[in-house]
Parts: structure tokens; sequence; C-alpha cells
């Protein structure tokens, strides 16, 4: 549908243009050039190049001189939501998280049997 829309816009551009002939084209032609050669057009536009280097060169000594401060911020976060993650999971003894751990295991095995995969018959019931 996109595709027809754009190329009856197409087509409709092309009948219209035709139909003005050469001269609306010509005429856009030379007031775009008067523009892009007029002395304020070419004064603004190196006027907003040069601020944009500006910017551009602000921004970047900012990213140098602020980099480090936010990296070791960062690696300080990380560092403490590791410690407190191993302190979550190391709390209880290793016995009780292997307990844990096969007590997972089975009912993950139990559930994955009774998923879709499993037989249906008469001594299995089709839902748990």
């Amino acid at each position: 549908m996109k595709r027809f829309i754009f190329v009856a816009g197409l087509a409709i551009g092309f009948v219209v243009g035709s139909r003005m002939g050469r001269g609306p084209y010509e005429s856009l032609e030379r007031t775009a050039h008067r523009v892009a050669e007029d002395p304020e057009v070419q004064r603004r536009a190196t006027q907003a190049k040069e601020t944009a280097s500006r910017v551009a060169q602000d921004t970047a000594g900012t990213v140098k001189e602020k980099g480090p401060e936010v990296a070791s911020k960062a690696q300080g976060a990380v560092a403490g939501a590791a410690g407190s993650a191993k302190e979550r999971f190391s709390g209880g003894s290793s016995d009780d998280l292997d307990e844990e751990a096969t007590s997972v295991a089975s009912t993950s095995s139990d559930s994955a049997s009774a998923g879709g995969d499993a037989e249906v018959g008469e001594d299995k019931p089709l839902s748990s």
C-alpha cells in the first residue's frame, strides 16, 4: 500500500511538472543560487559551522574530563551489586543451597513432562 501511494505521488508530480514546463524549475534554481550566494547567508552558514565545531570540542572535553569519574562510579555500582547478590545467594549454608537446587531441578523436570510434550493416556490426566 505504501509503495502504491509513493508511485502514485511520483506519477502525479511528473504529470504536473511536465505540464508546467521547464520555466518554474529554472526559476527555482536561479532563486536557490541567489540565496546560496548571498553574503549574509554565507556569513550565517560559516557562523553555524564554527558554533557546531566549538560545541563539539567543548562536549569532547567534558566527556574526557568526566569519563573516568563516571566509569569509576559505574564500576563501584557494579561491584556493590555483585557483592549484594553474592551475599544473598550465599546467606544460607551450602547444604541448603544444594537441597534447594535439587528441589528446583526435580520440580522443573516434573513440569516439563506435564507441559505439552507428555503423552496423554488413561492413567495420565490431560490437565494437572
